[in-house]
């Protein structure tokens, strides 16, 4: 399983220690950052448990960042 988030992390420093909170939890997980992307992307990816999204947003906020899970739209167009 794989959830993308949008974050207001913008420093590599503050991904770091983002990800290490997280991993310590969570030591099972992927963990990556793509702080090039607008929307600031959080990327964790679980292989074999449930993914735990109210404890990563709950890490994430605890150190006064923004979080919230990105949805898969499919764009219609009329034609």
């Amino acid at each position: 399983m794989i959830e993308v988030y949008k974050t207001n992390i913008l420093k590599k420093k503050q991904a770091k220690a983002i990800k290490k909170q997280i991993k310590n939890k969570f030591p099972n997980y992927g963990v990556n950052f793509d702080l090039e992307d607008c929307d600031h992307i959080l990327r964790i990816e679980t292989f074999n448990e449930a993914l735990e999204n109210d404890a990563i947003i709950k890490i994430v906020q605890k150190q006064d960042f923004e979080i919230e899970i990105l949805t898969d739209e499919i764009a219609i167009l009329s034609v």
